[in-house]
């Protein structure tokens, strides 16, 4: 063998020589000396040599003289290889396929079948409703690409496009994702909807309305002329209502917008704005169809406006129409809004002074019909405002029931309504608290916004979750709502204290109740205003369900609801981590994923010092009215969740503390009516079952899901539980009541230390909200709304203060006004404006103290004093 033989990629005399020296000696050594003396010697090789150059030929001298060694060629090779940067070591990247090649093959061959590790898949969510919508729940699935709930960062759509991209693209990924953006075109429906019918004839009608008012202003003029003077009047007047409702959308400032959002959510937003990529999918499908999309957000926050626009716009689809409240018409502000879509819509009409203008009701109905006309989509906040509490709010059904009007009168051929929700892990707008102590809302001005603006984009809000329902066909829905007997007009009377029976109609009552809008006008009969409210909290139930719960979400409700006296971290992490996999068993989406400490800890850092308090290795909520409201806000996303359940657990306590109760057995028949009574006075606080289920129905699958009761086995009970399985059923095909065999049956309460410890669990889930309930009783008298308030939430401060009871969050103005609306549909109050002033008046019989106390001892019954509930 020659030394040429493996000096080939040595370049320069100096290198020749130094290796045909190195070759001499390795000739020398390798004839006069034994294999050990060998090995001592290509050691001394190796240390002597650190420079690159010489230690790429040391690896060849290295294999050479390793081989006649008798070991293996690589050793040295790989020793020498340690010394040198990896990023230009090409030799382990050989080595590595290598190996990679002989390990897979042998696995293969004789070793078992490893699967490849699998992404994390979230539970299936936002499907159209299998009874109600089973086309649409079909309609838009790819069946080829199974939803597997994968969540994709919208931030990341430019830098994943852009990635290939040139030098400037990829460092300007953001505004190249803008400029790139698809443009659309948005035709200006304002003169459409100024030649509307029913616009014009609005106009006409107050301009006889005018013309009886000012019979005696003008009496030198013609009739003719006070005519075409009114008209002219009233015509510049409602086109000017029309020209404020409008928007002014552009894709110019849609851009703009889109490129200042990416930078503001990048600060605001530290974990990301996430949305389902299925999602995003589906709604592509949906929009090939050549429907109008009417998007129906849950409100928590002022963000939701542009967080809805801005996901729609990068996902590649149209963004809509929103409907926002005048309130936002803030300065500059405002414009921006008006560009990006937004119309403006009183935030008050019924009960208002513009609760009589046909003029503008005309006008914003033939708007919304316009633009729908027009291929725009829409937006609007099914709930009215944002939520205060935290807990879906009942609809606001004034929009939805246009839409609804339209489809029914031929206007439209069918629309696409879309559930979206949003989520943060820490809410943008702050909190909630002032307005829940009785403080009057503050009103939004330039400068407020400015300043909500510096400090939201100072403050790192977590994670934000917008996520998109399937769209649902609304003639589809309209078909199958007009199948359910148990949805038919009730005889109009209100929803009297629950002394009757509630099995019979309370699904009916509660809709009829809930049913009033301003839009509806005097013409709409019974039926259409219970379908409106009946799809109205479909959509809410649906959005709620689907709703992603973050982080804060589950330990908030944690701390409150299990570890209410405080615990150590660790206690809370194995909380936290519990309440996480039964939620996810029961098919809820986590907004989060993690080590459960990290995703604690974080929670804890995002509701902050002034509302959870750490110390020694402990955690507790800390002690006052305004931080158990704030945590509350974000525990009561995963309280609605578990509000059937609690309920059901509250009745079962009510009737274990009554004298002389069984505390072994309960009957089911006790147990439904209890249940029911519960139902009916939180009905303002949840909904808790989507109206094509009966609340009964809804109740039974609890019961049987439920740990706390066991069924006592009895002859009977075959047959009654063939009867549950059929009571569903039975409802849809025969209008008549069936007896129901279940009545008799008993449970028995198991008493083993999990099952006490979850009944606690759930009769904590609602115990703030009765109490508020049980107080604004106590409070009731003949006196304004606000003074019936203050004096409520004086006395469950003080009551919380004095530690008499221990949940400030029952310190709510939201609570006390919902128990006032439920007290005025049972009859016991009536409200009347007087002098701009809402009073509340106690009627007959209710003006007496006793009949009072009979009453609203179907509240109190629910604030029992429960050993259950003693401090730990």
């Amino acid at each position: 063998m020659s030394v040429n033989n493996w000096t080939g990629n040595v370049n320069s005399s100096v290198e020749m020589e130094t290796m045909i020296n190195v070759w001499t000696v390795v000739e020398h050594v390798r004839v006069t000396s034994s294999a050990a003396e060998l090995a001592i010697f290509t050691a001394i090789l190796y240390w002597f040599f650190t420079s690159s150059r010489v230690a790429d030929m040391l690896e060849v001298v290295g294999e050479r003289v390793g081989g006649w060694c008798g070991r293996d060629t690589t050793s040295l090779r790989q020793a020498v290889r340690t010394r040198k940067r990896q990023h230009a070591d090409v030799y382990a990247k050989l080595d590595a396929e290598v190996t990679t090649r002989t390990s897979s093959l042998y696995r293969m061959k004789d070793g078992p079948i490893v699967p490849p590790p699998q992404p994390q898949t979230r539970p299936t969510a936002g499907l159209a409703c299998a009874r109600c919508a089973p086309l649409s729940r079909e309609s838009w699935q790819d069946a080829k690409s199974p939803d597997a709930g994968a969540v994709i960062n919208i931030l990341d759509i430019g830098r994943q496009t852009f990635a290939n991209g040139g030098v400037v693209s990829r460092y300007l990924c953001d505004l190249a994702q803008c400029l790139n953006l698809v443009k659309y075109d948005y035709k200006d429906v304002v003169p459409s909807v100024a030649k509307d019918e029913r616009f014009q004839r609005a106009i006409e009608e107050k301009t006889k309305e005018e013309l009886k008012k000012a019979q005696g202003e003008e009496r030198g003029k013609d009739a003719e002329s006070r005519y075409m003077s009114v008209r002219k009047r009233v015509e510049a007047k409602a086109m000017k209502v029309l020209i404020d409702i409008s928007s002014a959308m552009s894709n110019n400032v849609l851009r703009l917008v889109a490129w200042v959002c990416h930078k503001a959510v990048r600060r605001v937003a530290g974990g990301g704005c996430g949305t389902r990529a299925a999602s995003a999918e589906r709604l592509r499908r949906a929009n090939a169809a050549g429907l109008p999309l009417v998007f129906v957000p849950l409100h928590r926050s002022h963000f939701d406006y542009i967080l809805v626009t801005f996901t729609l716009y990068l996902t590649g689809l149209r963004p809509p129409l929103v409907a926002a409240g005048d309130n936002m018409r803030i300065p500059f502000f405002g414009w921006f809004l008006r560009g990006c879509g937004a119309f403006y819509i009183r935030r008050r009409v019924d009960g208002s002074e513009y609760h009589e203008d046909p003029v503008y009701k005309s006008a914003l109905r033939a708007y919304i019909l316009n633009s729908l006309a027009a291929n725009n989509n829409l937006e609007f906040f099914i709930e009215g405002g944002r939520t205060r509490t935290g807990k879906p709010q009942p609809p606001k059904a004034g929009i939805l029931s246009v839409i609804l009007e339209a489809y029914l009168d031929g206007t439209i051929d069918d629309a696409l309504l879309v559930p979206v929700t949003l989520n943060y892990d820490k809410l943008v707008d702050g909190n909630f608290v002032r307005e829940q102590l009785g403080m009057p809302k503050q009103m939004e001005t330039f400068w407020s916004a400015l300043r909500g603006i510096w400090r939201t984009l100072n403050t790192n809000h977590g994670s934000i979750r917008v996520d998109f329902n399937q769209p649902i066909s609304l003639k589809e829905l309209v078909t199958s709502f007009q199948r359910y007997i148990h949805l038919k007009a009730p005889p109009e009377r209100p929803l009297s204290p629950p002394s009757d029976d509630l099995n019979e109609d309370l699904d009916r009552r509660i809709l009829y109740n809930h049913s009033h809008s301003s839009f509806y006008g005097a013409h709409v009969s019974a039926d259409h205003k219970m379908m409106v409210e009946a799809i109205g909290r479909h959509l809410v139930y649906d959005a709620s369900q689907s709703t992603a719960l973050m982080c804060t979400n589950v330990v908030a409700y944690v701390l409150l609801a299990e570890q209410r006296g405080g615990c150590s971290l660790r206690q809370l992490e194995r909380g936290a981590e519990a309440r996480a996999r039964r939620l996810l068993a029961d098919g809820r989406d986590l907004g989060y994923a993690g080590d459960t400490a990290a995703v604690v800890r974080h929670a804890l850092d995002m509701l902050g010092r002034g509302v959870v308090r750490r110390w020694g290795g402990r955690v507790r909520a800390q002690a006052g009215v305004a931080a158990a409201l704030e945590l509350s806000y974000y525990a009561n996303a995963v309280v609605a969740h578990y509000a059937a359940p609690a309920i059901i657990a509250t009745a079962l306590e009510s009737i274990l503390c009554e004298p002389g109760a069984d505390q072994e057995q309960v009957r089911h028949g006790d147990l439904m009516e209890r249940a029911l009574q519960l139902c009916a006075v939180l009905g303002h606080e949840f909904v808790l079952c989507a109206p094509c289920q009966r609340l009964r129905e809804r109740l039974l699958d609890d019961i049987a899901r439920s740990d706390l009761l066991q069924p006592v086995q009895n002859q009977n009970i075959i047959e009654e539980q063939r009867w549950s399985q059929r009571f569903a059923r039975s409802l849809e095909d025969d209008e008549e009541e069936q007896p129901d065999p279940t009545r008799n049956m008993k449970y028995r309460i198991n008493k083993k230390p999990e099952a006490i410890a979850e009944r606690r669990r759930l009769v904590l889930t609602l115990r703030p909200l009765i109490e508020a309930y049980s107080a604004t009783c106590k409070c009731l008298k003949t006196a304004s709304q606000k003074e019936i308030v203050t004096d409520t939430l004086d006395r469950l401060t003080e009551e919380f203060t004095q530690n008499r009871m221990l949940y400030g969050e029952a310190v709510s103005t939201d609570a006390i006004r919902n128990c006032l609306r439920l007290l005025r549909q049972w009859g016991v109050i009536d409200m009347h404006t007087d002098n701009k002033i809402r009073k509340i008046r106690l009627v007959p019989p209710y003006d007496n103290e006793r009949s009072l106390q009979e009453v609203c001892n179907n509240i109190h019954i629910f604030n029992m004093d429960s050993p259950l509930l003693e401090k730990k």
